[in-house]
């Protein structure tokens, strides 16, 4: 799809560099409107009160020895984003209240012995990682990349003012970026790059992104036109790759909160290429696909700040703004552009400066766009409609009281959790039946032993799970362990799928699923034809409370009525009871849990024999 554009490229003049605005353009930072200017400054005085922090070698080998990886991120993190505040503040002031932290800052940075987090510190995908920073032979990862976008954007913002006190400031920020990010990247062929048999990541965008920013912020003398040629050809390559890793249909299989390290890199990448060349690339946004890949995640949007979310996905994916804004109007996507603006008029001053976020681009882009996000007012409003993604065969529909999604696909997806046929369900804006997403990240989550994660596997989520002997039969990851007959209904609001096939266990012969968007509720219909018992399970927010629970006197089919909380009923019609419905509180300790679930959830746990379960939730 970009790569017709290799040959044009290289007759291209390669002098140009990313439009962001330097401390000299008065017009912009003067013109920002006064309360952001203000709460920018005050923000940038905040981060100057707080130390920087320390971080020693043995921060760094703390992953090593115990798996914990947020220790030495926040560290880390906390560094990059303080120098953001700053150098966002003395733009906006002109004063040179701030430059003493700035250059504190950015040689504090410069001065670490490895940009690439412990976590990720092999150059082999998958593959242990080194117990020492690599200092050699530089290993170009996620944080590596943002950490050069990062100094090279403020030096570029700030070196009329460092070309003052000393040329060698941007000396050594272009000898840094090109020691640990320019050579390696045209010397080495790093997995997330691409290639015909590996599928692309939101690495892949993520990282191109930020190599585009460390290098085209530099200056012409430090990035030959050989060198930028390199580079570009390199960055449309790899995000050739990541378009074809998608379906027609735009669907991120990574989930809403990767959306921000996917789709809207995506776009960065092509507005720093448009940039640098004039537009080169501007018809790209009328490419169906990546018009797909932008309003994906106003689809997938459920109410009240929850998203549809699987795999490793948290349902509170964090709001719309100048990002999604500038995508959806380079796609002409009035809808997602009323999106951005409607959630960003909402936000707090602290979300709206993104005073979390260490990619100082993003916080430029976000001060420029905020008088245009403050009043975008469309004509009218287009609530998202409903959708089947076919790429990973997952359904949204939706109606003035529920919001209903269903994914049946395989369990070989990116941040894959074991969860196909699950169902989630939101009933007027709030959780009912729920993916309870990923805890903290560990040593573990991304090792082998990623599915000893509760939350990962298949009986924590709205699944069967099958019991032989004393053996628990889950289902399995791995692409081949995939829903079969899924087939998408329209006009019924219906997805119906044979689940059977992700257990991969022979006992288990066949496991119908439909389940159809009511006017008044949902209905799920589950026929189950195997050897094993199985205990049907339902998440929940709320907590649930059995009101009936019987055995029909005749010896046919049972019934039972489960009480969630406010919300709503789960009335079980008929099914063939297997021993007495229990409740299981599901505790919500974790941090990143916590983000979504504001207190513990539950687990409603039926047990059945094989035949029909006719379920209906109102």
């Amino acid at each position: 799809m970009l790569k017709e554009y290799l040959e044009i490229v290289k007759g291209l003049n390669l002098d140009k560099r990313i439009t962001i605005p330097q401390i000299t353009n008065r017009d912009f930072w003067d013109g920002l409107s006064e309360d952001l200017k203000k709460m920018i400054v005050k923000e940038g005085e905040c981060k100057q009160s707080e130390a920087w922090s320390v971080i020693l070698l043995s921060d760094y080998r703390v992953f090593y020895e115990t798996g914990n990886r947020v220790f030495f991120e926040d560290k880390c993190f906390s560094r990059r984003i303080k120098l953001s505040a700053l150098v966002m503040a003395e733009c906006v002031q002109n004063k040179g209240e701030f430059i003493k932290d700035i250059l504190d800052g950015m040689y504090l940075m410069m001065e670490e012995s490895s940009w690439c987090h412990p976590a990720h510190n092999s150059h082999i995908r998958d593959a242990k990682q080194e117990n020492m920073p690599d200092t050699e032979k530089p290993v170009i990862d996620l944080f590596a990349a943002e950490t050069g976008a990062v100094l090279g954007v403020a030096e570029y913002m700030l070196r009329p003012v460092f070309d003052e006190i000393n040329p060698m400031i941007t000396q050594h920020v272009d000898s840094m970026i090109r020691e640990r990010l320019i050579i390696p990247y045209l010397t080495e062929h790093f997995w997330w790059m691409g290639d015909e048999e590996n599928k692309a990541i939101n690495w892949t965008v993520w990282i191109t992104q930020n190599i585009l920013l460390s290098a085209f912020t530099r200056p012409c003398h430090a990035l030959n036109k050989d060198s930028a040629a390199k580079i570009i050809e390199q960055a449309l390559i790899s995000t050739d790759y990541f378009i074809d890793a998608y379906g027609e249909d735009g669907c991120c299989d990574e989930g809403a909160q990767y959306y921000s390290h996917a789709g809207l890199c995506l776009y960065g990448i092509l507005k720093i290429l448009n940039d640098i060349s004039d537009g080169l690339l501007g018809d790209v946004f009328k490419i169906n696909k990546i018009r797909n890949i932008a309003n994906y995640i106003r689809k997938i949007y459920a109410d009240n700040g929850y998203y549809i979310n699987f795999a490793d996905c948290a349902a509170k994916a964090g709001n719309r703004s100048a990002r999604e804004f500038l995508f959806g109007k380079a796609c002409a996507d009035e809808p997602l552009c009323a999106m951005a603006s409607d959630d960003y008029r909402t936000e707090e001053w602290d979300e709206r400066l993104l005073t979390e976020e260490h990619n100082l681009w993003y916080r430029v882009l976000q001060a420029g766009t905020h008088k245009d996000l403050m009043r975008y007012r469309p004509e009218k409003y287009h609530t998202p409609e409903d959708v089947f993604f076919e790429s990973v065969e997952m359904m949204i529909v939706r109606n003035d009281k529920y919001v209903l999604a269903a994914k049946a696909g395989n369990n070989g997806d990116s941040h894959n959790h074991n969860d196909v046929g699950s169902i989630t369900l939101y009933k007027d804006g709030d959780p009912f039946l729920i993916d309870l997403g990923a805890p903290t990240y560990t040593a573990k989550t991304f090792s082998d032993r990623r599915y000893e994660i509760w939350t990962m596997q298949s009986v924590y989520h709205n699944l069967p799970t099958f019991y032989d002997g004393h053996e628990t039969v889950m289902e399995l990851p791995g692409e081949k362990y995939a829903a079969g007959d899924v087939a998408f209904s329209e006009e019924r609001h219906s997805l119906t799928m044979d689940i059977a096939p992700a257990y991969g266990n022979s006992k288990i012969h066949s496991y119908k699923r439909e389940v159809s968007l009511l006017d008044d509720g949902i209905l799920l219909v589950d026929e189950y034809d195997g050897e094993l018992n199985g205990i049907l399970s339902f998440i929940t927010y709320d907590e649930p409370t059995i009101v009936k629970d019987e055995k029909a006197a005749d010896g046919g089919t049972s019934s039972a009525v489960i009480r969630v909380g406010k919300t709503g009923d789960i009335c079980i019609l008929a099914y063939e009871k297997a021993g007495d419905i229990t409740i299981e509180r599901c505790e919500i300790s974790d941090e990143r849990l916590k983000q979504s679930w504001k207190h513990d959830c539950f687990r409603i746990r039926i047990p059945f024999l094989k035949g029909k379960i006719v379920v209906e939730i109102h």
